[in-house]
């Protein structure tokens, strides 16, 4: 009797260990498949993160049906070019870029672009070492780009190539500039 008892006992261990080791590998089986789902819902939302983030995917903007006709109408320009543009009259400011107070000019210009009736505006950057010639503590106002000196900040009108007025405050290139906005 020892013997059927035995094997009984041998029979129920086996089944008992069978039944272990299935339980055990349909729960790595399930583990994995949990684990491989959320690492693809992170990548998956580090993707969308990353479209929204660089801007290709505007998700939480509204698209407003607004054209633009005249983006903008202020180029930058070297020092070289101030006195031989294009157009006959045109202003030129000149100011460090670079700088802390550059915001205030960029607030001018942003409003004086949205006048209709104005003349053009170019921007010259005096912080930029190209522009190192033009350069100076006082405004030397000449018809010759070799002698012509800008200091920080400075407005010139220019007319048929030549300089026809300059300011050289905060205040006068605003008031003069503001002028021109309806």
């Amino acid at each position: 009797m020892k013997k059927k008892e035995y094997k009984k006992r041998m029979e129920k261990e086996k089944k008992a260990m069978h039944d272990f080791q299935e339980n055990d590998a349909t729960k790595n089986i399930k583990n994995g498949i949990i684990i491989t789902v959320i690492v693809l819902a992170f990548l998956l939302l580090m993707f969308v993160f990353t479209k929204v983030k660089t801007g290709e995917w505007n998700l939480f903007t509204r698209k407003n049906n607004i054209n633009y006709a005249a983006e903008a109408q202020t180029t930058k320009i070297l020092c070289g070019q101030v006195l031989n543009r294009s157009e006959d009259e045109y202003f030129v400011l000149a100011y460090e870029m670079n700088e802390d107070t550059s915001s205030l000019y960029d607030s001018i210009i942003q409003r004086y672009n949205e006048a209709t009736d104005k003349l053009s505006l170019h921007t010259l950057d005096l912080s930029n070492s190209r522009n190192g010639s033009c350069k100076a503590d006082k405004l030397n106002i000449s018809n010759n780009i070799k002698e012509l000196k800008l200091s920080v900040p400075s407005l010139i009108r220019v007319k048929g190539g030549q300089v026809v007025a300059s300011y050289t405050d905060y205040d006068a290139i605003k008031n003069t500039l503001y002028s021109y906005v309806d």
